[in-house]
């Protein structure tokens, strides 16, 4: 089975571990990557996105949501001081993420009131992956804009702290994807309803 998952899906792991002891006949290859891959074309037998799914060639099933949060380490803080309101990130250093499929910056889930501007974020690094983002922001060099899961452990240690949660209430929702077909496959059938019970709560 060829399944392609997002970069955050290397925190899946390990309840994809105990989907491959409940099949272990089912041969398993894992593509992480963030760009858009063309499911059909590119020969993948399920991915797990995020966002609403948009190819009518595709069946899909929502599998969760989780939250983004803005953190920093409390070393970064202590020294740039804490954001109160979101205009306050414009006196900061972010690390931005860059979507591969369109070469985009990331667009951070803050809300503003309708006479506030538009906010234009200082760049202190980009990168097209969450690892750096994760790095360099419990080192310190930063914030940075990140799905919880891929922090939870981070924040519950204290390495990181999230900041202006009252304005930030936007959550990623998580879809698991499939060729559409009238004979869906055992194999497949089986990953999706795997997912789809036991990935979230994460």
């Amino acid at each position: 089975m060829r399944i392609s998952l997002p970069s955050v899906g290397t925190l899946f792991m390990p309840k994809l571990a105990t989907f491959k002891r409940l099949y272990p006949d089912i041969e398993l290859d894992f593509d992480y990557s963030d760009r858009l891959v063309d499911v059909i074309e590119e020969g993948f037998d399920a991915v797990i996105r995020t966002g609403e799914p948009s190819d009518s060639r595709l069946m899909s099933r929502r599998l969760g949501s989780c939250r983004r949060v803005i953190v920093g380490a409390p070393s970064y803080f202590s020294q740039a001081g804490v954001p109160h309101e979101p205009a306050d990130l414009t006196r900061h250093g972010c690390l931005l993420y860059r979507f591969p499929s369109t070469g985009k910056l990331d667009t951070w889930p803050v809300t503003r009131t309708t006479d506030m501007p538009a906010i234009e974020l200082p760049i202190s690094m980009v990168t097209n992956t969450l690892d750096p983002q994760v790095c360099f922001a419990e080192q310190g060099l930063g914030i940075a804009c990140l799905p919880e899961i891929a922090v939870r452990q981070q924040l519950q240690d204290g390495k990181l702290i999230t900041v202006l949660d009252e304005y930030n209430h936007e959550s990623m929702v998580f879809h698991v994807l499939w060729p559409s077909s009238r004979h869906l496959s055992p194999k497949i059938r089986a990953f999706v309803d795997f997912v789809a019970e036991n990935l979230f709560p994460f």
